[in-house]
């Protein structure tokens, strides 16, 4: 069965608001724990190395690897982010996106590179191609939103300690 045909017969599915509903959360539950396994041997690392690093044991690790474990928090992803020295990005994306990333999974797509081998990181910084300047602004600092229009963006002082809550996250300073 070719791509486009196996996308068009998901795609109706999602006409089902439950489908759609379970689709997403077996794509998060099924491709986090995939992800941590991946970037944990890319590391070299062992479940126990990874949990000594994120401040936990073992079997958590296990846990985390385990696709039928579905208890993720937030929480602990960053734990195992910061173990890893990656990213986590957690956003609201349109439907689209997520069956168009479901249908190209691959090995490549699972790797992530740690900060030291962020190939969009130099010595130096964030490479110019990566960056993204607004209106009137050079290196500086953005203050993400407290509305979703772009106009609301402004440039503020530099600000280093990131908000603790949820509820100042509207007040968050982001370094550039």
């Amino acid at each position: 069965m070719n791509m486009s045909l196996v996308r068009q017969n998901l795609a109706t599915k999602f006409d089902d608001k439950a489908y759609r509903d379970a689709f997403v959360a077996e794509q998060i539950f099924s491709r986090l724990p995939m992800k941590i396994r991946c970037i944990r041997e890319q590391q070299e690392l062992t479940q126990r190395q990874l949990g000594e690093r994120a401040g936990m044991a073992q079997t958590w690790i296990s846990k985390l690897e385990d696709p039928n474990y579905g208890k993720l928090t937030i929480s602990t992803l960053l734990k195992i982010a910061s173990a890893f020295d990656v990213g986590l990005q957690i956003d609201f994306v349109p439907f689209s996106r997520i069956l168009g990333d479901s249908l190209r999974v691959s090995p490549d797509s699972l790797v992530v590179a740690n900060f030291d081998h962020d190939a969009g990181f130099t010595n130096q910084g964030v490479m110019a191609s990566n960056m993204t300047h607004l209106p009137q602004s050079t290196m500086g600092t953005v203050v993400a939103f407290p509305s979703c229009t772009a106009s609301s963006l402004a440039i503020t002082g530099d600000v280093r300690v990131p908000p603790r809550s949820a509820s100042n996250m509207a007040q968050q300073i982001v370094t550039a």
